[in-house]
């Protein structure tokens, strides 16, 4: 009389294929999770910059981003560790909340994007 089951051999095909789509899919979700970090920090800073304008009016001083405010440790822009900030084209944002544009470039070990900063209202537009 046979018993149900399965053989040794059996278990270990399936264990092998099991390996193999494992070993297969985790580096493509690991690429993807740093792609949604990456874009959840670009977000983060674009909703900075279109913030400016109600920072200013709140506190009816004008705020200003260049390289030297950037650099400061109480930057009116802040991104995650790893990414750099810099001003290649100084913005001012007036106590009454009007923009005088200009351009933010971000980068990090995957390369280096400009967001111009249009005016009067600190529209950014990330260019590729």
């Amino acid at each position: 009389m046979r018993q149900a089951g399965f053989t040794l051999l059996e278990m270990i095909v399936v264990l092998a294929l099991l390996g193999l789509v494992t070993a297969m899919v985790v580096p493509s979700m690991l690429r993807g999770i740093d792609s949604w970090r990456r874009q959840a920090a670009m977000d983060g800073l674009l909703d900075q910059i279109r913030a400016l304008p109600g920072v200013a009016r709140a506190s009816g001083k004008t705020v200003v981003i260049d390289d030297k405010t950037l650099a400061s440790t109480a930057a009116p822009l802040q991104i995650e560790a790893g990414w750099t900030l810099a001003a290649p084209v100084p913005m001012t944002v007036a106590g009454s909340g009007v923009c005088s544009g200009g351009e933010v470039t971000v980068g990090n070990a995957y390369g280096t994007r400009s967001i111009k900063i249009a005016a009067p209202f600190c529209d950014p537009v990330v260019v590729p």
